[in-house]
């Protein structure tokens, strides 16, 4: 049987389209870029305390930790040793075998020790 728009699977937005202008397309992309955005999780005031005695906790014990922190499209997960914390800007350098990377204290959802 010949697969046609009807087919489970298939496109059907494209199937007569020969061609999609770049206007078009990157109005598509930022659409479906839109449609994964997510709300930050409300953090309450246990929550931040809990928060900034694990990641003090970490820093003076030099334990391994993995923190997640927030993205409008998703979540991303760190994991490696705190080495610093800037009270100043209110970040902290994280750094494992591959890479060294400063984290804002405010994107920080969750840490877990390792």
């Amino acid at each position: 049987m010949r697969p046609n728009k009807l087919t489970p699977g298939y496109n059907i937005m494209w199937e007569s389209s020969r061609m999609v202008l770049p206007e078009h397309k990157a109005v598509l992309r930022k659409h479906h870029n839109e449609q994964k955005k997510y709300d930050k999780p409300v953090l309450d005031e246990q929550q931040l305390v809990q928060l900034s005695e694990d990641i003090s906790f970490a820093f003076h014990k030099q334990i391994g930790v993995k923190i997640r922190t927030y993205h409008p499209q998703q979540l991303i997960y760190y994991s490696g040793q705190i080495k610093k914390v800037n009270t100043d800007n209110g970040s902290i350098q994280i750094v494992n075998d591959e890479e060294v990377n400063w984290i804002s204290f405010c994107d920080v959802l969750e840490v877990t020790f390792f």
